[in-house]
């Protein structure tokens, strides 16, 4: 039998451990996690607000005139996310990846914003605002250790990133009369790279978190024309009738030369003049582009009155219009390196070609493509739904060429292919044969547009046995029903209110109905990504047309 003295003292020495007795009891330390880097683009990022969210826990920071920032967190759970806004209103971002240390480093630089990208896989924004479990789940030391390499092999050749940590290497900002460390100046000479070829950190953050690849980022970095930030230095193909030619521009001089045999058919309204090309030891077309003054990323060749129109998106995709002719004249794409497997998926396309009767007819096809350039599937749509399957017999097929385009063979005969990958990862191609040409995109679920957003451009409509419409206007989003998938715009010119399905009448697409005053025909309209080039066709027996419209820088 235990004595009452030795249980009393045993009691006394639980409530102790609990916290138990008549002071109040103890209270469990707090343990504060230090997070302190520094704020950059270049020069210092002073008198910022610094957010950072945690797996558990957040807290906030001013920046000082050099940049610097160090924010307390109180029992925290990593890992963390974090943020900053540069005067001109860009959003950078930074991680810091789990642990327990209580004393960690995170710059905030348009490095770590791309490397943030890469590792979200995502939207960096939302990745900031939600930092969910998943997003928590990705941000492991691993993931991280990868897209740092993402980001310093994309980038090789343009900043050179290697052994460099840019999230916890020692960064000394650029302010005032000091000068910045060797991290600093990597920071320059990236902000000098985007502002030669007019990219948006922005806009290498969505390639980076759509892996878009080498192929995209190396189109979206060449030099920029001074009144174009689409239209930059570099190898692009030219598409004119059934044909397509390698071409060459230069930013700095608005020269573009385009290699036979395409100049022997272009049009002679186009006033060019031939020269040598030495490099190619072909004879070539040197076309001078003249900025149109009142309209950024629109340009002409020839003389006026019978000149060549370029309209130039932003990705440097191009609608080449001459003047009288009544097909699609042309279009300009960026060359880029993409192998045939890439193009494997499901597409959409939309064409403008002659029919049985060798009249021009609006039309529209879905396909399946194999890594082996087999067709796998196919179908010639009309109206809404009606589709009709190909026969096994009829499936084409796709061979790569020697100069990096492609070659589309069937039991009709050939066409010519280029293909496009935009910053968003998504591909466009461009198939052209003597009937007439289409325009394709992989079949994607398009995102709802958001109310009050506003977009310009320019318009070409072509209407059989009709010279085309060129019109310039706007939009504004009016109304969006996520539901069912349907949202409204008004047009600025006239006021007109389009409803539209999006993803029908499959992903990719959208769906107009018919007006009730015949002022909006029924169509089906394919967005190419985020090009800014969009792609119409009437379905209405009465006004069979296709549209292609540029969006406006």
């Amino acid at each position: 039998m235990k004595s009452k003295l030795l249980l009393t003292g045993l009691m006394a020495a639980v409530l102790s451990a609990c916290g138990g007795g008549g002071d109040g009891g103890s209270t469990t330390p707090t343990v504060t996690t230090k997070v302190s880097g520094t704020a950059a683009v270049g020069a210092a990022i002073g008198n910022a607000l610094v957010q950072a969210k945690c797996a558990s826990g957040s807290g906030t920071a001013t920046t000082a005139a050099d940049g610097t920032f160090t924010i307390n967190i109180p029992n925290v759970t990593r890992p963390c996310v974090l943020s900053v806004t540069t005067a001109d209103g860009t959003v950078l971002h930074s991680v810091v990846e789990a642990g327990t240390d209580t004393a960690v480093v995170a710059n905030i630089t348009p490095l770590t914003e791309l490397i943030t990208a890469a590792l979200a896989q995502g939207d960096t924004n939302a990745f900031f605002t939600l930092f969910d479990t998943k997003a928590q789940e990705r941000l492991t030391a691993a993931n991280l250790a990868t897209a740092t390499g993402t980001v310093r092999q994309q980038l090789a050749g343009y900043v050179d990133l290697t052994s460099v940590d840019a999230i916890k290497g020692t960064l000394v900002a650029a302010n005032g009369s000091n000068a910045g460390n060797g991290l600093d100046k990597l920071l320059d000479q990236l902000g000098e790279l985007l502002k030669k070829s007019g990219t948006s950190v922005s806009e290498l953050s969505t390639a980076f978190a759509t892996n878009a690849g080498t192929t995209a980022i190396k189109t979206v970095l060449q030099p920029a024309s001074a009144t174009c930030a689409g239209l930059r230095t570099g190898k692009y193909w030219a598409v004119s009738g059934a044909n397509i030619a390698p071409a060459q521009f230069d930013a700095s001089t608005l020269q573009l030369s385009i290699t036979n045999p395409l100049s022997n058919v272009l049009p002679a309204a186009m006033a060019l003049t031939p020269t040598t090309d030495l490099q190619a030891s072909a004879v070539s077309t040197v076309m001078s582009l003249t900025p149109t003054t009142d309209q950024n990323c629109r340009f002409t060749a020839g003389t006026v009155g019978s000149a060549t129109d370029f309209m130039v998106s932003k990705s440097g995709i191009a609608l080449v219009h001459v003047p009288g002719s009544q097909t699609v004249s042309g279009f300009l794409i960026p060359a880029q390196e993409i192998s045939l497997a890439e193009l494997a998926g499901d597409w959409n396309a939309l064409g403008y070609e002659r029919n049985d009767n060798s009249v021009l007819e609006s039309t529209r096809i879905t396909f399946t493509l194999g890594a082996d350039g087999k067709f796998s599937a196919g179908a010639d749509c009309t109206g809404v739904n009606t589709c009709t399957p190909w026969a096994a017999g009829e499936m084409p097929t796709l061979a790569a060429t020697s100069n990096g385009a492609f070659t589309l063979t069937d039991q009709s005969g050939t066409a010519n292919v280029v293909a496009f990958k935009g910053t968003d990862g998504q591909y466009t191609a461009v198939i052209t044969h003597e009937a007439g040409i289409l325009v394709a995109s992989k079949q994607v679920v398009r995102a709802m547009p958001v109310v009050g957003s506003k977009s310009t451009y320019w318009d070409m409509t072509y209407l059989p046995g009709q010279n085309p419409a060129y019109s310039a206007d706007g939009t504004v989003i009016s109304t969006v029903d996520a539901a069912s998938s349907v949202y409204t715009r008004k047009r600025n010119s006239d006021g007109r209110v389009d409803s539209w399905k999006q993803n029908s009448p499959v992903n990719g697409l959208r769906y107009r109905a018919k007006s009730s005053d015949l002022n909006a025909r029924e169509s089906i309209s394919m967005t190419l990504g985020n090009t800014g080039v969009g792609i119409l066709i009437s379905i209405d027996p009465a006004s069979l047309f296709y549209d292609i419209s540029v969006l406006r820088p």
